[in-house]
């Protein structure tokens, strides 16, 4: 009986080595992403895009990777591709802004945190990446709106608050700028002292 078992197993060409899936690859991917082994993700990935060519997650997951060793290039090609896919995917749109803000092209930054928004407006880093691109553009009150957002999704994001403080500075409402200081500070950011100081210096208090 065990032979006769055998020959149909042959007879079938069965793998006697399991294949993972796509999405299993993806996951692997996203564990080593987050031990930050970036390049054992990389691998993963890469199986994953290799095995459905069509793998949204699988690219998006590979440009961030790329992003996380520094290389801009291939996260460039990886999130357009994601996107290219499909159009309404926001985590593409999302790597695709921070590379081109790395690479100092804020203006394609912000259309791709835009889209990211449209296509999902109730995730926090969305706004909060524009609001920083904002600042690169010297747009600060469309900054400080964005940062108004960040804290409506997210009342406890102490960063936010800090940069909108930045930002209320730099118009010199000092007011609304020592409030945000002061509720960073209660949520456990350390203000930088020469921000602190030139604060006092310049609202007299």
């Amino acid at each position: 009986m065990k032979i006769l078992f055998l020959t149909v197993l042959l007879f079938l060409n069965i793998p006697s080595v399991y294949a993972q899936t796509p999405k299993e690859h993806n996951d692997q991917g996203l564990i080593y992403l987050k031990q930050n082994n970036f390049t054992a993700a990389i691998t993963e990935f890469t199986k994953a895009v290799q095995a459905d060519h069509n793998n949204v997650q699988g690219y998006a997951n590979r440009a961030l990777a790329y992003v996380k060793l520094g290389n801009l290039t291939d996260g460039i090609s990886d999130s357009t591709q994601a996107i290219e896919i499909n159009p309404k995917d926001a985590v593409a749109y999302y790597v695709r802004g921070t590379i081109y803000y790395k690479q100092g092209h804020f203006i394609q930054a912000i259309a791709d945190f835009s889209q990211a928004i449209a296509i999902n407006p109730k995730v926090a880093k969305g706004y909060m990446s524009r609001a920083l691109t904002y600042f690169r553009e010297n747009n600060v009150n469309e900054a400080i709106s964005d940062l108004t957002k960040v804290v409506a999704i997210n009342p406890n994001y102490a960063r936010a608050y800090f940069n909108r403080a930045v930002g209320y500075y730099q118009l010199k409402q000092y007011d609304k700028a020592w409030a945000d200081v002061h509720k960073a500070q209660s949520l456990g950011v350390t203000i930088n002292p020469d921000f602190i100081k030139a604060l006092k210096k310049a609202s007299g208090k």
